[in-house]
């Protein structure tokens, strides 16, 4: 990686591509781009036909699927990308129990 005059590089925003990011979740290219077509996951950037997402927006997603237990976790069509962590917390705390 060539730096730049001026540039503070550790504080520049990270990008990681497709297979980057697939290997980061130990997952398949191809999954990453069902999760892209599905509308699940990160935010994403598309710059010269290709597809990039930045570092934040994978680990504020990564946050929103943190759990402490099986019990109570959410369905995969309920935190979306464009739900803060709060957002998330707010509608797992007022989803109906489901009775058993």
């Amino acid at each position: 990686m060539q730096l730049l005059k001026g540039v503070d590089m550790k504080n520049s925003l990270r990008h990681l591509t497709q297979s980057e990011l697939a290997e980061r979740w130990n997952k398949s290219i191809h999954t990453i781009e069902k999760y892209r077509c599905d509308g699940v996951g990160p935010s994403y950037l598309k710059i010269g036909g290709k597809v990039m997402y930045r570092l934040e927006d994978i680990e504020q997603y990564e946050m929103t699927r943190l759990f402490t237990a099986t019990k109570g976790a959410p369905k995969d069509d309920i935190p979306k990308e464009s739900m803060t962590l709060s957002d998330a917390m707010a509608h797992i705390q007022t989803r109906p129990m489901r009775r058993r």
